[in-house]
């Protein structure tokens, strides 16, 4: 007998078929993306945990999804700041001069370059070191004494360049000692003699003086002439930040 044949079943047309192919592949695909303020709010609660890491990664995203978004200025500053807190101040170095760059009319910039001044300053080592990060730190809050001098950071860079003078001054004593002790007297008299003519308010200068067989009243932080009269009081940046721009 010969073979019914089955009569075959219509295709499908392709082009039907790829809504299908869609809607099937979204249903199991990765879940949108956080909305900005919730990327904030996530960061920001990391951030005030001290998880620094996770927060700078937080906002770190929200700048990368919102580039344009109103948050970006806060969130680069807090991803310089978490850097900072964490004790990465080679990046927070790096991050805040991003900000600069990109924010060069924003009111943070006292604060920003302040603590640039300060991640250059917790680097700083001991006297017999290396002193570059000493003098980075002394050459940025000169900045941004002379740029800000009427604010809270101008003076408060004022009080850090007169902690990295004494830092800077302790290292030429240390040097100038060495010298001396190896029997090379003529450079350990330079070294106290430079102390004296570029640190004459360091309490380094008073034991200068004292080798150099000069009168040490007219040296050191409590020397009539150079003894403003003025209190510096140190205030932490950190309150002072969100006391004077009511970031939160």
């Amino acid at each position: 007998m010969p073979r019914r044949l089955r009569p075959r079943r219509p295709s499908t047309p392709a082009f039907l078929l790829t809504p299908l192919i869609v809607l099937a592949l979204s249903g199991c695909g990765a879940p949108p993306p956080l909305g900005e303020q919730q990327l904030y709010a996530e960061a920001n609660n990391e951030f005030e945990h001290g998880n620094f890491n996770l927060a700078s990664q937080r906002y770190d995203e929200l700048l990368e999804q919102y580039p344009f978004s109103e948050l970006s200025e806060i969130s680069r500053l807090r991803v310089g700041q978490a850097y900072y807190l964490n004790g990465d101040y080679d990046k927070a170095v790096a991050s805040f001069t991003d900000f600069e760059r990109l924010h060069p009319t924003s009111p943070l910039l006292p604060f920003v370059e302040y603590t640039i001044g300060m991640s250059h300053l917790d680097q700083a080592r001991s006297r017999d070191r290396d002193k570059s990060a000493t003098d980075n730190a002394l050459r940025q809050f000169d900045g941004v004494s002379e740029r800000y001098h009427a604010s809270i950071y101008g003076r408060l860079a004022d009080y850090r360049m007169g902690q990295c003078e004494q830092k800077l001054a302790s290292h030429e004593l240390y040097v100038g000692d060495y010298y001396v002790k190896i029997g090379q007297v003529t450079a350990g008299l330079a070294r106290y003699r430079y102390i004296l003519d570029f640190y004459p308010s360091s309490d380094a200068a008073i034991l200068g003086a004292e080798r150099l067989g000069l009168p040490t009243e007219d040296y050191g932080p409590d020397a009539p002439e150079r003894n403003s009269g003025v209190e510096i009081v140190e205030i932490p940046a950190e309150s002072v930040l969100d006391e004077n721009l009511g970031l939160e």
